[in-house]
């Protein structure tokens, strides 16, 4: 695990290196233990590392025999020991035990199909200098990020956005990035919150030379045909086989590794599977739980239960009510706004973990591959009451709505990815007029702010749902969430739930087998059960919870005091400063106004105050 940057120059000038040792300075959490640089010809990349595997040699940047070819790598391969056999088998000689110097081989030998190949989580950039040609390449899930820049001259590309703008790219804002943010909480791949800087989409490789730049994509979610039926005790044994190989892949370190365990059944399972793959050694865990909440917010009891019955080392971190009153210190590391108020706890817990651990395992997936989440019962109602003859919003869809609540529910019926988004979006375009300044909000609808759906289908079956999702929601928010919140400790975080295989046998499950009495995660609770107990298994989904509504509506606040005046915020030209300030007044008061709006707007204003801070702000 890592930090990787690099600059690539198509003109044949020289790469810039300053810029590149900028760039890998700004890396220094993600590598605290080893650093590197090459230069050569038109390129130049960094490296910083958090040693893993082959403490002693796994150094990057790497290069073949011959020198041709030279690979920076972010990343675990969890098959890594099994293509190397092979490899060998064909005549490879290793000089390293380092699953970085198997990518290299099996790209000597196939080039960027080597990607489809490599199970686990991964951002690759390779030069070759016989071709002057960059890959840059992410992983199927989009687990590891990968952003980059390219004025038509030049390509940078760093593991954070935060190092670009320390080699030089602008900071001016991507009005549509800022209303897909605002719209949604995240923004969505490939585009980012500021105009010159793009994030590599899960599953691509890029391929940049004197000809141009060419974007291919390696992976996709396989089609549902070809599979034989399997019963539901059949796919519980299949289930279970895949998901401990995951999880016994996952734990291949020479250093220490734990997991965070929340009490819930995706957590408690993973650890589990630990347990059973630990040798005899006792799997160390790490919980987080608020100081005097509701048994409705905190799950540390759950996390301690779990442990108890799994026998492993405990440790459990207990934080303040108000731990939001330290929210900036958690945004300021963020490289792009992410509106889960889950951010600062995950960091923090994170830092604790780190202490004893380096490697933490995390549930991360299985509500999207196993329908976790009340939409998807949704989803999974609307696959059939579509069958009926006469569906139309009226009898079928008030059915439905009798059935569940919330706007997803009462949207019913969905045919196209549009028409799910914009149910299960946070807000409406028209929610946010009012909230941004008028230039803003007309620079922002000149576009079209849902472009990134093109890339989807129809939307009339829980599978689809789940696609959509494991597409945006996971990686584009939760998995940004874990990488930046883990690497800002220093500490590696792995989500066996998203290795390949898994997700591509869960995927094709019947959406019977995920949601049965109206309970979503059906099979996977009759795998846990195998191993927990029921308390655990069946307990009504919680997810990770932080009193965020209480902190926004505190009569005195003065990290959101402080930020409806400030006037740097005001300069960026992004809000309606007295609405933003009346939304304040309004929630302090009590007043039944859209509170997820307000807390939206505030992750933003307090991201772009930290970034004013650490550069000069440019005008959107």
């Amino acid at each position: 695990m890592c930090g990787i940057c690099g600059a690539v120059s198509v003109d044949g000038a020289p790469a810039p290196q300053d810029a590149v040792r900028r760039m890998r300075a700004a890396l220094a959490h993600r590598g605290p233990d080893d650093e590197g640089e090459f230069a050569g010809g038109g390129a130049a990349f960094g490296f910083r590392r958090l040693s893993i595997l082959d403490l002693e040699r796994g150094h990057q940047p790497m290069s073949s025999d011959d020198g041709r070819l030279t690979i920076v790598f972010n990343g675990e391969i969890y098959n890594h020991p099994e293509l190397r056999r092979e490899l060998e088998a064909a005549g490879a000689k290793f000089k390293t035990r380092a699953d970085t110097e198997t990518i290299l081989r099996l790209y000597e030998r196939q080039g960027p199909g080597a990607f489809k190949r490599l199970v686990g989580m991964f951002a690759v950039g390779v030069w070759d200098s016989a071709k002057q040609e960059l890959t840059l390449a992410r992983d199927p899930i989009g687990i590891k990020p990968l952003y980059y820049n390219f004025d038509g001259k030049r390509l940078l590309f760093s593991s954070e956005l935060r190092s670009l703008l320390a080699g030089g790219v602008s900071t001016a804002l991507d009005h549509a990035g800022a209303l897909d943010y605002l719209s949604f909480g995240k923004v969505h791949a490939p585009r980012t919150i500021l105009r010159d800087v793009l994030k590599l989409s899960p599953g691509h490789f890029l391929r940049l030379d004197a000809s141009g730049l060419r974007l291919t994509r390696f992976w996709k979610v396989p089609d549902e045909g070809g599979r034989r039926p399997e019963t539901l005790g059949q796919a519980e044994d299949t289930l279970d086989r895949l998901l401990s190989e995951s999880v016994r892949g996952a734990m291949l370190s020479d250093v220490p590794v734990g997991a965070f365990l929340s009490g819930g059944v995706d957590s408690s399972l993973v650890a589990a599977y630990m347990t059973r793959h630990a040798g005899g050694r006792k799997v160390q865990t790490f919980s987080v739980g608020f100081e005097g909440a509701a048994s409705g917010v905190d799950e540390s009891g759950f996390a301690r239960e779990a442990a108890a019955h799994l026998g492993t080392e405990h440790h459990e971190l207990m934080l303040p009510a108000r731990v939001l009153d330290r929210l900036e210190e958690s945004v300021a590391f963020l490289d792009e706004p992410i509106a889960d108020s889950a951010i600062l706890p995950t960091f923090l817990l994170s830092q604790f973990a780190r202490k004893t651990v380096k490697v933490a395992l995390t549930g991360e997936g299985a509500d999207e591959l196993f329908a976790g989440y009340n939409r998807y019962k949704a989803a999974w109602l609307n696959e059939r009451l579509r069958r009926l003859p006469g569906w139309t919003r009226g009898p079928a869809s008030a059915l439905a709505r009798r059935l569940g609540k919330g706007e997803v529910f009462s949207r019913l019926p969905y045919d196209s990815a549009h028409q799910w988004a914009r149910a299960t979006a946070e807000a409406q375009p028209e929610d946010l007029q009012g909230l941004l300044h008028p230039d803003f909000w007309q620079a922002s609808r000149r576009g079209d702010p849902l472009d990134w759906l093109k890339d989807f289908d129809g939307m009339g079956r829980l599978r689809d749902a789940l696609v959509f999702d494991l597409r945006t929601v996971l990686c584009d928010s939760l998995l940004m969430k874990v990488d930046k919140s883990t690497m800002r400790a220093s500490l590696e975080a792995r989500v066996p739930f998203l290795n390949v295989p898994v997700v591509e046998y869960a995927l094709g499950l019947p959406a019977d087998f995920k949601i049965r009495h109206f309970k979503g995660k059906y099979l996977l609770r009759r795998v846990a059960a195998r191993y927990l107990p029921s308390s655990i298994v069946w307990r009504r989904k919680h997810g990770f919870i932080v009193p965020w509504e209480a902190w926004v509506r505190a009569p005195r606040n003065p990290v959101l005091d402080a930020l409806v005046e400030d006037r740097t915020l005001a300069q960026a030209g992004l809000f309606d400063m007295e609405r933003l300030k009346f939304m304040r007044r309004e929630l302090a008061a009590g007043a039944p106004i859209d509170s997820g709006l307000f807390f939206r707007a505030a992750i933003l204003g307090l991201w772009l105050q930290s970034l004013a801070r650490n550069s000069t702000m440019t005008a959107p």
